[in-house]
């Protein structure tokens, strides 16, 4: 029963913190920063910068004096070997490129969608504005989902019921609700989410999500666009073969997984 009362606790504190203070920031840069110069509207992704410088430590903090718990500890920060950060590499490349390829098919285009209003959003910044929210904000964004709701799930369910569990949030508070949009972030949140149990590292999902957003930004801005859909269809199919491929390679060399008490100390 404390297992769970623990679990519940953290979730219901990660999230709520998280969007107190990203709504608090949001507001703010958008009343007092935002006006100060055009710049802020090609680079909006500022403000996810500024809740992360902030709101990273404000969860540390927020751990440590509730829970008595140590984020970097509790979110598994620790050494992968070579063949680990190559596979997650490589899974993230693949989810990058069929993300490419994805948002470029017509349909996708199209109002009916706001998956483009989406990556135009993410990658219109400057290359220096988004090297840091690629480094800071996937560092803190895999931290909170997989190294401390995923893990708060795993403490007290089955790892499948975990996985699909901070999927679901993961899809639904990120994209308020957008059936399209939410699903794309469940799938997302799936994948990375088995790099960072098989492998045991935060840093697993942390180098795919950095794979992953880079080569989108490099192929948005340089790389070649098309409107075939059987080209665009085919690169769609090479990058789901990569992610499959790696999966597949990273669960052969599953790692042991570590207990329920190595998670949630009681």
């Amino acid at each position: 029963m404390r297992n769970w009362t623990v679990s519940i606790g953290r979730v219901l504190l990660v999230i709520g913190l998280y969007f107190a203070w990203f709504l608090t920031v949001t507001k703010l840069f958008f009343a007092y920063i935002y006006p100060l110069s055009p710049w802020f509207e090609q680079n909006t992704l500022t403000v996810i910068i500024l809740n992360d410088i902030i709101g990273f430590p404000l969860m540390y903090f927020a751990i440590k004096l509730i829970f008595k718990q140590n984020l970097f500890k509790e979110a598994r920060f620790q050494k992968m070997d070579g063949s680990a950060i190559s596979l997650s590499l490589w899974v993230g490349l693949g989810a990058g490129l069929f993300t490419v390829a994805f948002s470029q098919l017509p349909a996708i285009q199209s109002d009916q969608f706001k998956f483009q209003e989406l990556f135009e959003y993410l990658n219109r910044a400057e290359w220096y504005v988004f090297l840091v929210f690629l480094l800071l904000g996937n560092v803190y964004k895999e931290t909170l989902f997989r190294g401390l709701l995923l893990n708060s799930f795993r403490g007290v369910l089955p790892v499948t019921v975990a996985i699909l569990l901070q999927g679901l949030l993961y899809g639904v508070l990120f994209f308020f609700g957008d059936i399209p949009l939410s699903l794309y972030g469940f799938l997302g949140a799936i994948i990375f989410a088995l790099l960072y149990v098989w492998f045991d590292s935060i840093w697993a999902p942390i180098a795919a999500q950095v794979a992953c957003q880079g080569v989108q930004y490099l192929l948005w801005h340089l790389g070649p666009k098309s409107d075939d859909i059987f080209i665009l269809s085919a690169v769609m199919a090479v990058a789901g073969a990569m992610i499959a491929t790696g999966l597949y390679l990273g669960n052969r060399r599953l790692r042991k997984p570590y207990s329920h008490e190595e998670v949630i100390h009681t």
